[in-house]
């Protein structure tokens, strides 16, 4: 795969969720990814730490590198990640130009759709 893929995981946070509540959460599902091995950094998008201007949402960029088990990782962690969430709000995962958005309701529905969505920026 070469250098592999940068995806940007941000959240948006739930009616009344405070930005200090899903930083908490943000940083809890970065140590969940380095725990498996999967490497993360920093989205900065307006302010420090990640902060848009415009909605409140964090965001963190996750490596899609290795042999193949990076995106079935990273779609397990997700799943777990946000289904312990209160109000997790929503998650949307970007690549490129491309995103899909999921919620807590439909994110084992959607599951697959993502899987699918990152295999196949990962292959290109």
């Amino acid at each position: 795969m070469g250098e592999g893929h940068w995806v940007e995981v941000r959240v948006v946070p739930g009616a009344g969720v405070d930005a200090k509540r899903c930083l908490k959460a943000v940083q809890q599902l970065r140590r969940e990814l380095a725990e498996e091995g999967v490497p993360t950094q920093e989205v900065v998008a307006g302010r420090p730490g990640g902060l848009s201007q415009d909605d409140g949402s964090l965001a963190i960029a996750v490596a899609l590198v290795g042999a193949g088990g990076v995106v079935p990782t990273l779609v397990a962690v997700l799943r777990d990640w946000i289904q312990r969430r209160k109000s997790p709000g929503k998650i949307v995962v970007t690549l490129g130009e491309d995103s899909i958005e999921m919620e807590r309701p439909t994110f084992d529905e959607r599951a697959e759709l993502l899987e699918a969505f990152l295999s196949r920026h990962q292959e290109k």
